[in-house]
């Protein structure tokens, strides 16, 4: 990770929703998804900003030209989100959320808000661009003995969620459109594996002290900027793993320096910016006997086999240190955005099928020198002028260096080609919504209202009886909130309560089963019925089973508990037949055959009656 020429630098983005309950700016709320469906699309289209200027980003979204399926829930979703009704007032109790986390961060919060548009034509928002608005700036987070600057807190809404695409159309639900998001936007820093990722947690801990933040898969993200020269930044989006954001930054250190390495190259052999020049020749007629099977199969369905060359670039498409961060790799990626599979080159060839000879006479057309080398790209010939124009522009971009750009991260901790970063143009200002005035009374009521800090919390847990691991769990899981609840209301142990919420659902979970069926509600009613003793303790695992895998409903469950319950005297029975059973080991080990009696008993109680109920019964028997 050390480069004496260049100092890796990192800032994190941290997106997180709000629980509040209704989304930004319309009055649904988007965490309830039973309804009616209603099914509309569009194409979306860049547009000028105030200054007649088009984002580079929009524009080469606007390339795709895909058409834009969209799922609307009666239940989650209005016209707002369907862009068929102007935005409503921005949601109140979002806002005093966010000033809170605000506050918690030393941010100080701007007089006036005024709502802005943030050109996104992917798909992701009906109206081509995403609200988004400036609360706080300055303000640091203190990580142990680290103090990180805060550039700006923002309130935005979310995006809608992708349910499948390909390369003619998208289609998106829009229950989560406009779910209030916040951004919090932290200043470089100079990396070290061993703190990105605790900066990270820390600020996601700090955000849950309010109780006011969603949980769950896809309710946080971090977008990472990377940047080895401390100019052109590239920006990560979407990490969702806190434990794949040291292998990302790693990967991205890794790839920049190969960019670097092969300007310098470049350079090295006589190459500039104005004296670059490419050509692209059409070649299908090479390929019409060749043995190549992809290349066959393109000529076939009426493609084209494109050569692009690429000036003094030989040994350089293909050159990779580590896994990943060649050239080659960078260009596939991008002409997948049009459609394609991704490309062949010459460092990689004669190989898959091309001969030698296929490549001398793409050589021989593209005149190519020594230094010299080739680019092939296969397909379809609908955006294929846009996707070779792409690759030349891409191959003069190495002359820069590191081209500034969006990208988007793979499970297996490397990055891919999203778009370019977007300009000054993207911006521009909301004109359906009035500007809002952060008052000093709304400024007061905030501050007088802050939540205790993450030690604070932990505390009052141990307090409670939880030990430093049940602790942290619950205070990171999605149920804290229904844990203080139920401590309060219910006279179940703590630990017991935690347990259940933390461990037990989390190994559910990995063994297959789908915990996000099981609503807060119905976890409340279990433990009500468990301290009434309808429901013995040891059956809470099963019962999450039966509801998540759709064999039983919980009230049904309830009323069968109750019908079968087993009397005292039915309790006392059962437990003296055993014992009379075992006649001959509790005479021969008196007390100590208690773990014995118990075995069987549960054997036959289990999930009837609480354990504690059994054990005391047996011990009381023994004694007699």
């Amino acid at each position: 990770m050390e480069n004496k020429q260049y100092e890796l630098k990192v800032g994190l983005e941290i997106h997180q929703q709000l629980a509040s309950s209704t989304k930004l700016f319309c009055r649904c709320n988007g965490f309830h998804s039973i309804g009616d469906e209603i099914y509309f699309n569009r194409i979306l289209r860049p547009t000028q900003s105030e200054l007649g200027k088009t984002d580079p980003a929009a524009l080469f979204e606007s390339r795709k030209a895909k058409k834009m399926n969209y799922i609307a829930n009666t239940n989650t979703s209005c016209l707002v989100e369907a862009d068929e009704e102007p935005p409503h007032e921005i949601s109140q109790e979002a806002l005093d959320i966010a000033l809170t986390i605000s506050y918690l961060l030393n941010s100080e919060p701007v007089d006036e808000i005024h709502v802005m548009r943030k050109l996104v034509i992917d798909g992701s928002n009906t109206t081509g661009f995403q609200r988004t608005v400036i609360i706080a700036t300055g303000g640091k987070l203190q990580v142990e003995d680290i103090s990180i600057p805060v550039l700006a807190v923002s309130l935005e809404e979310d995006a809608s969620r992708i349910i499948e695409k390909n390369e003619d159309e998208s289609t998106y639900s829009l229950d989560r459109l406009s779910i209030p998001l916040i951004e919090i936007t932290l200043a470089p820093m100079k990396f070290k594996k061993e703190e990105t990722e605790k900066i990270a947690l820390t600020l996601g801990r700090l955000m849950r002290t309010t109780g006011k933040v969603a949980r769950g898969i896809g309710t946080i993200r971090q977008d990472v900027n990377i940047s080895i020269d401390g100019k052109n930044i590239i920006e990560v989006k979407g990490v969702q793993q806190l434990d794949m954001l040291t292998s990302i930054i790693e990967f991205e250190n890794d790839r920049q320096e190969n960019l670097v390495n092969i300007k310098n190259e470049l350079l090295k052999r006589g190459l500039n910016k104005d004296d670059f020049s490419t050509k692209s020749v059409e070649v299908s007629n090479i390929f019409r006997n060749t043995e190549s099977k992809l290349i066959k199969k393109v000529i076939q369905n009426n493609g084209k086999v494109t050569a692009i060359k690429a000036q003094k670039f030989n040994e350089l498409i293909g050159k990779e240190k580590q896994k990943g961060t060649r050239l080659g790799r960078d260009i596939s990626s991008l002409v997948k955005f049009f459609g394609y599979g991704g490309i062949f080159h010459s460092d990689e060839l004669p190989n898959y099928g091309i001969t030698e000879d296929e490549c001398k006479e793409i050589n021989n057309i593209l005149n190519n020198q020594k230094n010299d080398a080739f680019i092939i790209l296969t397909g379809k010939s609908d955006n294929m002028e846009i996707a070779v124009k792409s690759i030349e522009n891409r191959l003069k971009q190495c002359l820069v260096g590191i081209p500034a750009e969006t990208r988007t991260p793979t499970e297996e901790g490397m990055t891919n080609f999203m778009r370019p970063r977007p300009g000054s143009a993207r911006m521009y200002p909301e004109t359906d919504i009035i500007p809002v005035r952060i008052t000093d009374e709304k400024r007061s009521q905030i501050k007088k209202s802050l939540p205790e800090s993450y030690d604070q919390q932990i505390n009052n847990y141990k307090q409670i009886g939880l030990n430093d691991k049940l602790s942290i769990q619950i205070f990171d899981s999605k149920y804290k909130s229904l844990f203080e609840k139920l401590v309060k209301e219910i006279d179940l142990t703590p630990n017991f309560i935690a347990a259940q919420l933390t461990e037990t659902l989390i190994n559910l979970s990995r063994n297959g089963v789908d915990i996000s069926k099981i609503k807060d509600s119905d976890l409340e009613l279990i433990f009500l019925e468990i301290q009434s003793g309808v429901i013995a303790k040891e059956s809470f695992e099963e019962i999450i089973q039966n509801i998540c895998n759709n064999k039983m409903k919980l009230n049904d469950i309830i009323t069968k508990m109750k019908d079968n319950k087993l009397s005292d005297q039915d309790i006392e029975k059962i437990i003296k037949e055993i014992i009379i059973q075992k006649k001959d080991i509790i005479e021969e080990k008196g007390q100590e055959s208690f773990s014995i009696l118990m075995g069987e008993a549960m054997k036959k109680l289990r999930g009837k009656v609480d354990g504690k109920k059994v054990s005391d019964k047996i011990r009381e028997l023994l004694d007699n």
